[in-house]
C-alpha cells in the first residue's frame, strides 16, 4: 500500500512539473540595446512571458552575443542555433537570394510601399523561410538610406563624381549609375578618410548618421529613400511546433498586433534621428526632379539585372509594381 501511495505521489508530483514546465527560447540580434530593432524584440519578449504565465521566456541576446554573425541568422535558426533571431534579410541573401530583393532601388520607398510589398511578397517569403525550418512571426522595416556629404546634393548633376562610401553591393553600383564615384570603406576609417578629403561623404540611414555622429564631418544630408530594407524576427518550426496550440495563438496573436507599434517606432526613429542631425547643424535638402529621374532610371536598370540571377524574383516584382503604381 505505502508504495501504491508513494508511486502515485511520484505520478502526480511529475505531472504538476510537466504542467509548470517553461521552454526556453534564445533570440539573437546584433543590434545593441539602443537600437529600436533590439528594443521591439525585447518588448516583444516581454508580452510574451507575461501573456504565457512564463511557459515561454525568450531570452535576447544583443550585440551578437551568441556567437551569430550578422549574415547567418537564417542558418542559425534552421539548425536550432538559437530558437529565434532578428534578422535584416538582404544579409541573408547568400543563402537564399530572393532575400536581396529589397535592396534593388526605387522599389520600395516608405511604409505605405513596404506594406503593399510585404501583403505581395509574404507568400514568396513564407515558402523560403518554411523551406529552411522556420516561420516569421513579424517584420520591422529600416529607415530608408540617403547621402551624407560636404557640399549639398540637390540635382542629378550635383551627384557627379562624388565619392561616397557605399554600405553594400546594391548600393555601389545605384550610386555607380547616379553618376557617383563609390567607394568601398570599412565604416569605421570614413571619418578620417572624409577628414583628409580622400571621401566625400557616406550612403547610410538617419538612425546610423546620427548615432556614428556623421554631422561632425559632413554638412549635408538628402534623405534620397532610394529603398527599404526589413528585419524579420523568425522561430524555429521544431520549437513552434512543440509549443502548445494555446501558447502559439497566444505568441502569434501578439506578434500580430504589436506588429504596428513597431513600424511607428521605426518612423519615430526616423525623425528623431533627423532632428539630431538639423540640431547638429546639418542642412537636410530634397533631391529635384532631375535627381529623382535618375533615381528611377538607374533603379529600374537594376531590376533587370537582379532578375537574371534571380529569375523567380521578376514575377513578384511586376507584381508589386502594378499594384504599387511603380
Amino acid at each position: 500500500m505505502m508504495r501504491k501511495i508513494l508511486g502515485m505521489t511520484t505520478a502526480l508530483t511529475l505531472v504538476g512539473s510537466a504542467a509548470m514546465a517553461e521552454t526556453k527560447w534564445d533570440l539573437s540580434t546584433a543590434w545593441g540595446a539602443n537600437n529600436f530593432h533590439a528594443e521591439s524584440a525585447m518588448a516583444f519578449a516581454d508580452a510574451v512571458r507575461e501573456a504565457t504565465d512564463g511557459s515561454v521566456d525568450i531570452t535576447v541576446h544583443l550585440s551578437g552575443e551568441t556567437g551569430v554573425k550578422i549574415t547567418e541568422k537564417l542558418a542559425a535558426v534552421e539548425t536550432g542555433i538559437v530558437q529565434m533571431a532578428d534578422m535584416l534579410l538582404f544579409l541573408q541573401a547568400g543563402e537564399e537570394p530572393f532575400l536581396g530583393v529589397d535592396t534593388l532601388p526605387y522599389l520600395i520607398q516608405g511604409q505605405d510601399e513596404m506594406t503593399i510589398w510585404l501583403e505581395v511578397a509574404g507568400p514568396t517569403y513564407d515558402e523560403i523561410f518554411e523551406r529552411r525550418n522556420q516561420k516569421v512571426l513579424y517584420y520591422v522595416p529600416w529607415p530608408s538610406p540617403g547621402v551624407y556629404t560636404k557640399n549639398a546634393i540637390v540635382s542629378a548633376d550635383d551627384m557627379s563624381g562624388q565619392r561616397i562610401r557605399a554600405f553594400n553591393a546594391t548600393s555601389f553600383t545605384f550610386l555607380e549609375k547616379m553618376g557617383a564615384a563609390p567607394v568601398e570603406l570599412p565604416f569605421e576609417e570614413l571619418a578620417p578618410a572624409v577628414a583628409a578629403g580622400t571621401v566625400d561623404g557616406a550612403a547610410t540611414s538617419t538612425s546610423t548618421g546620427a548615432n556614428s555622429k556623421l554631422y561632425q564631418f559632413t554638412d549635408h544630408f538628402n534623405p534620397l529613400n532610394w529603398s527599404m530594407s526589413p528585419d524579420a524576427v523568425t522561430v524555429n518550426l521544431d520549437a513552434w511546433n512543440a509549443l502548445s496550440d494555446a501558447e502559439r495563438e497566444t505568441i502569434q496573436g501578439l506578434a500580430d498586433s504589436m506588429e504596428a507599434e513597431f513600424w511607428a517606432a521605426s518612423a519615430a526613429e526616423d525623425e528623431t534621428k533627423t532632428a539630431v542631425l538639423v540640431d547638429n547643424g546639418m542642412t537636410v535638402s530634397t533631391a529635384d526632379a532631375s535627381l529623382t529621374a535618375k533615381m528611377a532610371e538607374a533603379g529600374q536598370a537594376m531590376w533587370a539585372d537582379f532578375f537574371e540571377n534571380v529569375p523567380d524574383a521578376q514575377e513578384v516584382v511586376e507584381a508589386y509594381a502594378e499594384k504599387a503604381g511603380k
